[in-house]
């Protein structure tokens, strides 16, 4: 019995980072595409500031990506209420002193996917806002190159 109820916990965190990496793989294409459109900037070799990587982060909705990981079935067989949502984090990391030789080409992306977002703060799994010690389910670090920087000198 206790392998049947580790099998089955160790299936629902497969899940949640499953959809983690879910949630953070389409805002990855998101951004890929926006990188593909035109963008209004410098080929600014020594700053960040005007550059494309800026104006490709400054064009990236800002809205919390959230993902719905798991609907329980109460054992009347109706969908219970409360369901459980995973929530994506994206810190800018581009605009750090001494990031880059040519900053205006590369926009650099950390991702982090956690518990949930009430509106204002995300969560851990416990349900509340985050502490210094919380783990987030998963995190990914990503460098994206827009197009039309391949275009400066």
């Amino acid at each position: 019995m206790q392998s049947l109820v580790y099998a089955m916990a160790m299936k629902v965190q497969a899940q949640e980072k499953q959809r983690a990496n879910e949630l953070i793989q389409e805002d990855i294409e998101r951004i890929n595409q926006l990188g593909s459109t035109a963008l209004t900037a410098t080929c600014n070799a020594t700053a960040y500031t005007g550059s494309y990587a800026e104006a490709l982060f400054n064009a990236i909705p800002t809205t919390i990506q959230t993902k719905t990981i798991i609907k329980k079935i109460k054992s009347d067989g109706l969908v219970e209420t409360g369901v459980k949502q995973l929530a994506l984090s994206r810190s800018h990391v581009s605009s750090s002193a001494g990031n880059s030789t040519a900053p205006h080409r590369t926009l650099k992306v950390n991702y982090q996917v956690w518990w949930g977002w009430n509106g204002t703060n995300f969560q851990n799994k416990n349900g509340a806002n985050l502490s210094a010690g919380d783990e987030p389910i998963a995190e990914t670090y990503v460098e994206i190159i827009p197009d039309v920087a391949l275009q400066c000198p």
